[in-house]
Protein backbone atom coordinates (compact mmCIF):
# COMPACT_ATOMS: atom_id res chain seq x y z
CA UNK A 1 0.00 0.00 0.00
CA UNK A 2 1.22 3.62 -0.66
CA UNK A 3 2.13 5.66 1.67
CA UNK A 4 -1.00 8.03 1.34
CA UNK A 5 -2.92 4.82 1.64
CA UNK A 6 -1.31 3.83 4.49
CA UNK A 7 -1.94 7.32 6.06
CA UNK A 8 -5.79 7.02 5.67
CA UNK A 9 -5.78 3.49 6.67
CA UNK A 10 -8.73 1.89 7.42
CA UNK A 11 -10.77 4.81 7.79
CA UNK A 12 -10.41 5.80 4.74
CA UNK A 13 -13.33 5.32 1.97
CA UNK A 14 -14.12 6.93 -1.13
CA UNK A 15 -17.46 7.34 -2.91
CA UNK A 16 -17.59 8.40 -7.08
CA UNK A 17 -20.77 8.77 -8.62
CA UNK A 18 -23.50 11.07 -10.27
CA UNK A 19 -23.86 13.60 -8.31
CA UNK A 20 -23.19 12.71 -4.63
CA UNK A 21 -20.74 10.35 -3.11
CA UNK A 22 -20.97 9.48 0.51
CA UNK A 23 -18.96 7.16 3.14
CA UNK A 24 -19.90 5.83 6.51
CA UNK A 25 -16.60 5.67 8.79
CA UNK A 26 -15.58 4.46 12.17
CA UNK A 27 -17.42 6.81 14.13
CA UNK A 28 -19.24 9.20 11.92
CA UNK A 29 -20.59 9.74 8.12
CA UNK A 30 -19.89 12.22 5.22
CA UNK A 31 -22.16 13.03 2.59
CA UNK A 32 -21.08 15.32 -1.10
CA UNK A 33 -23.87 16.27 -2.86
CA UNK A 34 -23.90 19.33 -5.80
CA UNK A 35 -26.55 21.63 -5.72
CA UNK A 36 -28.46 23.21 -8.42
CA UNK A 37 -26.40 26.37 -8.25
CA UNK A 38 -23.35 24.33 -8.64
CA UNK A 39 -22.00 24.27 -5.20
CA UNK A 40 -20.65 21.22 -3.26
CA UNK A 41 -22.56 20.43 -0.35
CA UNK A 42 -20.63 19.02 2.63
CA UNK A 43 -22.11 17.29 5.36
CA UNK A 44 -19.97 15.20 8.38
CA UNK A 45 -21.24 13.89 11.69
CA UNK A 46 -19.68 12.24 14.46
CA UNK A 47 -21.05 9.78 16.79
CA UNK A 48 -21.40 10.99 20.14
CA UNK A 49 -18.49 8.81 21.38
CA UNK A 50 -16.15 10.97 19.00
CA UNK A 51 -18.01 14.11 20.35
CA UNK A 52 -15.72 16.94 21.63
CA UNK A 53 -15.56 17.03 25.36
CA UNK A 54 -16.60 19.95 27.41
CA UNK A 55 -14.22 22.76 27.39
CA UNK A 56 -12.17 21.29 24.42
CA UNK A 57 -11.55 23.16 21.44
CA UNK A 58 -13.78 21.69 18.50
CA UNK A 59 -12.31 22.13 15.05
CA UNK A 60 -12.90 20.77 11.96
CA UNK A 61 -10.07 21.57 8.96
CA UNK A 62 -11.47 19.81 5.56
CA UNK A 63 -8.62 19.99 2.81
CA UNK A 64 -8.54 19.56 -1.10
CA UNK A 65 -5.88 17.75 -2.85
CA UNK A 66 -6.54 19.64 -6.29
CA UNK A 67 -3.22 19.23 -8.33
CA UNK A 68 -5.14 21.28 -11.35
CA UNK A 69 -2.43 23.35 -13.08
CA UNK A 70 -4.77 24.44 -15.66
CA UNK A 71 -6.38 26.64 -13.26
CA UNK A 72 -3.06 27.54 -10.47
CA UNK A 73 -4.83 25.85 -7.80
CA UNK A 74 -2.70 23.17 -5.91
CA UNK A 75 -4.59 22.50 -2.39
CA UNK A 76 -6.81 24.53 0.00
CA UNK A 77 -7.91 23.51 3.65
CA UNK A 78 -10.71 25.20 5.56
CA UNK A 79 -10.72 25.66 9.47
CA UNK A 80 -13.79 25.93 10.94
CA UNK A 81 -14.43 26.50 14.78
CA UNK A 82 -16.86 28.53 17.22
CA UNK A 83 -13.88 30.91 17.37
CA UNK A 84 -12.00 30.89 14.06
CA UNK A 85 -12.74 30.81 9.94
CA UNK A 86 -10.76 30.58 7.25
CA UNK A 87 -9.17 29.02 4.09
CA UNK A 88 -5.62 28.56 3.13
CA UNK A 89 -4.72 28.37 -0.63
CA UNK A 90 -1.69 26.98 -2.25
CA UNK A 91 -0.97 27.85 -5.82
CA UNK A 92 1.03 25.49 -8.04
CA UNK A 93 3.71 27.85 -8.05
CA UNK A 94 3.99 27.51 -3.81
CA UNK A 95 5.06 31.22 -3.50
CA UNK A 96 1.81 33.48 -2.89
CA UNK A 97 0.02 30.98 -0.30
CA UNK A 98 -3.36 33.29 1.37
CA UNK A 99 -5.06 32.68 3.80
CA UNK A 100 -9.25 34.00 3.37
CA UNK A 101 -12.23 34.53 5.09
CA UNK A 102 -14.88 32.21 4.00
CA UNK A 103 -17.11 34.63 2.86
CA UNK A 104 -14.32 36.11 0.43
CA UNK A 105 -14.29 33.20 -1.56
CA UNK A 106 -18.02 32.08 -1.39
CA UNK A 107 -17.94 29.60 1.46
CA UNK A 108 -20.79 29.39 3.52
CA UNK A 109 -21.18 27.67 7.06
CA UNK A 110 -24.78 26.60 6.93
CA UNK A 111 -24.71 24.13 10.15
CA UNK A 112 -21.76 24.16 13.29
CA UNK A 113 -22.82 22.25 16.02
CA UNK A 114 -19.09 22.59 18.00
CA UNK A 115 -17.50 18.90 17.87
CA UNK A 116 -20.47 16.79 16.45
CA UNK A 117 -21.67 18.26 12.70
CA UNK A 118 -20.94 20.26 10.59
CA UNK A 119 -22.68 21.36 6.91
CA UNK A 120 -20.53 23.57 4.35
CA UNK A 121 -21.54 25.16 0.84
CA UNK A 122 -18.24 25.49 -1.02
CA UNK A 123 -19.11 26.83 -4.60
CA UNK A 124 -17.62 25.43 -7.51
CA UNK A 125 -16.48 28.72 -9.21
CA UNK A 126 -16.19 32.63 -7.89
CA UNK A 127 -13.00 34.78 -7.11
CA UNK A 128 -11.10 31.93 -7.51
CA UNK A 129 -12.14 29.50 -10.51
CA UNK A 130 -12.62 25.86 -9.68
CA UNK A 131 -12.51 26.06 -6.34
CA UNK A 132 -13.40 22.28 -6.06
CA UNK A 133 -14.10 20.17 -9.05
CA UNK A 134 -15.31 16.36 -9.78
CA UNK A 135 -12.03 14.52 -9.33
CA UNK A 136 -10.62 16.74 -6.34
CA UNK A 137 -9.07 14.02 -3.43
CA UNK A 138 -10.84 15.56 -0.29
CA UNK A 139 -10.20 15.06 3.37
CA UNK A 140 -11.96 15.68 6.42
CA UNK A 141 -10.33 16.14 9.69
CA UNK A 142 -11.46 16.43 13.54
CA UNK A 143 -8.22 17.69 15.46
CA UNK A 144 -10.13 16.83 18.57
CA UNK A 145 -10.11 13.69 17.84
CA UNK A 146 -6.57 13.59 16.12
CA UNK A 147 -4.35 14.89 13.27
CA UNK A 148 -4.94 11.83 10.65
CA UNK A 149 -7.87 12.02 8.76
CA UNK A 150 -11.32 10.75 9.95
CA UNK A 151 -11.96 9.96 6.41
CA UNK A 152 -10.92 10.77 2.66
CA UNK A 153 -13.72 11.17 -0.81
CA UNK A 154 -13.43 11.45 -4.25
CA UNK A 155 -15.27 14.65 -5.08
CA UNK A 156 -18.10 13.07 -7.51
CA UNK A 157 -19.39 14.48 -10.81
CA UNK A 158 -22.64 16.90 -10.76
CA UNK A 159 -25.75 14.83 -11.93
CA UNK A 160 -25.97 17.71 -14.66
CA UNK A 161 -22.92 16.35 -16.09
CA UNK A 162 -24.84 13.51 -17.64
CA UNK A 163 -22.68 10.83 -19.74
CA UNK A 164 -19.74 13.30 -20.41
CA UNK A 165 -19.11 14.60 -16.97
CA UNK A 166 -18.30 10.80 -15.09
CA UNK A 167 -19.32 7.97 -18.19
CA UNK A 168 -18.57 4.55 -16.83
CA UNK A 169 -17.16 4.13 -20.30
CA UNK A 170 -14.15 6.45 -21.56
CA UNK A 171 -11.07 6.75 -23.26
CA UNK A 172 -10.10 3.40 -24.74
CA UNK A 173 -6.94 2.49 -22.18
CA UNK A 174 -8.75 4.42 -19.54
CA UNK A 175 -9.33 0.95 -18.19
CA UNK A 176 -6.58 -1.67 -18.07
CA UNK A 177 -7.23 -4.68 -20.34
CA UNK A 178 -7.63 -7.53 -17.63
CA UNK A 179 -9.59 -7.37 -14.65
CA UNK A 180 -7.66 -10.27 -13.14
CA UNK A 181 -4.26 -10.52 -11.68
CA UNK A 182 -1.86 -12.45 -9.24
CA UNK A 183 -0.01 -10.31 -6.56
CA UNK A 184 3.00 -8.89 -8.20
CA UNK A 185 1.22 -8.21 -11.65
CA UNK A 186 0.92 -4.46 -11.98
CA UNK A 187 -2.34 -2.96 -13.13
CA UNK A 188 -1.19 -0.68 -15.67
CA UNK A 189 -3.59 1.38 -18.48
CA UNK A 190 -2.34 3.92 -21.12
CA UNK A 191 -4.46 5.97 -23.49
CA UNK A 192 -4.08 9.28 -25.48
CA UNK A 193 -5.26 12.85 -24.14
CA UNK A 194 -4.81 14.71 -27.10
CA UNK A 195 -7.22 17.46 -29.08
CA UNK A 196 -9.59 15.84 -31.89
CA UNK A 197 -8.99 18.85 -33.90
CA UNK A 198 -5.56 19.36 -33.18
CA UNK A 199 -3.96 15.91 -32.63
CA UNK A 200 -1.93 17.60 -29.50
CA UNK A 201 -1.77 17.12 -26.49
CA UNK A 202 -4.65 18.71 -24.14
CA UNK A 203 -2.87 21.57 -22.63
CA UNK A 204 -3.44 21.18 -18.27
CA UNK A 205 -4.84 17.47 -18.45
CA UNK A 206 -4.46 15.18 -15.92
CA UNK A 207 -5.82 11.93 -14.23
CA UNK A 208 -6.63 10.13 -10.77
CA UNK A 209 -6.22 6.65 -10.48
CA UNK A 210 -7.91 5.51 -6.93
CA UNK A 211 -8.50 1.67 -6.25
CA UNK A 212 -10.72 0.65 -3.62
CA UNK A 213 -10.85 -2.61 -2.02
CA UNK A 214 -14.28 -3.90 -1.19
CA UNK A 215 -15.53 -3.61 1.79
CA UNK A 216 -17.30 -7.25 3.02
CA UNK A 217 -20.62 -5.18 5.00
CA UNK A 218 -18.65 -1.79 5.24
CA UNK A 219 -17.35 1.41 3.59
CA UNK A 220 -14.55 0.67 1.01
CA UNK A 221 -10.93 1.22 1.80
CA UNK A 222 -8.89 2.88 -0.22
CA UNK A 223 -5.99 0.85 -1.37
CA UNK A 224 -3.92 3.16 -4.04
CA UNK A 225 -4.20 6.45 -5.44
CA UNK A 226 -2.22 8.17 -7.70
CA UNK A 227 -2.51 11.50 -9.61
CA UNK A 228 -0.63 11.46 -13.31
CA UNK A 229 -0.11 13.57 -16.46
CA UNK A 230 0.20 12.66 -19.54
CA UNK A 231 3.57 12.63 -21.52
CA UNK A 232 3.92 16.62 -22.99
CA UNK A 233 5.05 15.74 -26.52
CA UNK A 234 2.78 12.41 -27.56
CA UNK A 235 -0.06 13.45 -25.12
CA UNK A 236 -0.50 9.69 -23.80
CA UNK A 237 -0.96 9.18 -20.00
CA UNK A 238 0.49 6.06 -18.70
CA UNK A 239 -0.20 4.94 -14.78
CA UNK A 240 0.89 1.44 -12.97
CA UNK A 241 -0.32 0.61 -9.61
CA UNK A 242 1.82 -2.60 -7.98
CA UNK A 243 -0.24 -5.18 -6.61
CA UNK A 244 2.38 -7.07 -4.35
CA UNK A 245 1.60 -5.75 -1.57
CA UNK A 246 -2.40 -5.45 -2.00
CA UNK A 247 -4.31 -8.17 -0.25
CA UNK A 248 -6.24 -10.88 -2.40
CA UNK A 249 -9.62 -10.08 -3.00
CA UNK A 250 -11.89 -7.95 -4.81
CA UNK A 251 -11.44 -4.27 -5.70
CA UNK A 252 -12.93 -1.75 -7.99
CA UNK A 253 -10.49 1.11 -10.24
CA UNK A 254 -11.55 4.25 -10.22
CA UNK A 255 -10.08 6.79 -13.63
CA UNK A 256 -10.89 10.06 -13.25
CA UNK A 257 -9.89 12.27 -16.53
CA UNK A 258 -10.07 16.00 -16.40
CA UNK A 259 -10.30 17.97 -19.27
CA UNK A 260 -12.70 16.03 -20.99
CA UNK A 261 -14.24 15.18 -17.78
CA UNK A 262 -14.44 11.27 -18.13
CA UNK A 263 -14.75 8.58 -15.47
CA UNK A 264 -14.41 5.19 -15.79
CA UNK A 265 -15.12 1.98 -13.36
CA UNK A 266 -14.08 -1.45 -13.81
CA UNK A 267 -13.99 -4.38 -11.22
CA UNK A 268 -10.70 -6.26 -10.74
CA UNK A 269 -9.47 -9.29 -8.32
CA UNK A 270 -6.46 -9.41 -7.02
CA UNK A 271 -5.62 -13.92 -6.92
CA UNK A 272 -3.10 -14.95 -3.94
CA UNK A 273 0.48 -15.43 -5.61
CA UNK A 274 1.70 -19.41 -5.86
Amino acid sequence: MSKHGRMLAVLASLGLSLGAAGAAFQGGTLDLSWTSDDALSLRVEVDADLAVAAGASPTWVVTVDARRFADGIYSWQIHVSPTHQSIVVVPNDFLTVRRFGLDQLGVEVVTLEPGRRLELRIPRSGPLSELVAPGDALEVHALWVRQAPLVAVIVPAPASAGAGGAAEAGTPGMAPGETVYVQGTAIRGAFPLVDAGTGKPIEGAFARIALLRKGAGSADGLAAYQYQEPDAETGVLAYEIPTADLEPGAYELVVWVSPPGQAVRQSLEILASP
